[in-house]
């Protein structure tokens, strides 16, 4: 199975929005992105959070145990492969709710990376 880099943002997307607070769970994003994390996922976490709005997010996703591995930050071995850090962050995939059609249910979401992953 292959895995991914998924970029997943915060506000709307695991959480719902009320910034500058921190809003209620969206449903199933915790156990999707559990699932996802030990399918072999790299998991970060891309908001526009900064600061201590970031340490809120942060704080929500860890209370949770909801699992990532960066937030707002290139993985190391990408960063070396490129020989550069850029703001965006690479990823094979962005989950957003912003996207083009909405976000899709965190079940559709998992088998369409799974389905991938797969093939």
């Amino acid at each position: 199975m292959k895995t991914f880099i998924l970029a997943i943002d915060f506000d709307g997307t695991i959480a719902t929005e009320s910034f500058p607070e921190v809003g209620t769970l969206i449903k199933d994003a915790d156990v999707v992105i559990r699932k996802l994390y030990e399918d072999g996922h790299d998991i970060i976490i891309n908001t526009c959070r900064t600061g201590k709005y970031e340490g809120l997010a942060e704080y929500f996703l860890r209370d949770l145990e909801i699992p990532f591995h960066f937030i707002n930050s290139n993985l190391p071995r990408v960063i070396e492969y490129y020989k550069q850090d850029c703001r965006k962050i690479s990823a094979d995939y962005y989950i957003d709710n912003r996207s083009i059609g909405g976000l899709p249910d965190w079940n559709t979401i998992y088998d369409m990376i799974t389905k991938d992953a797969n093939e």
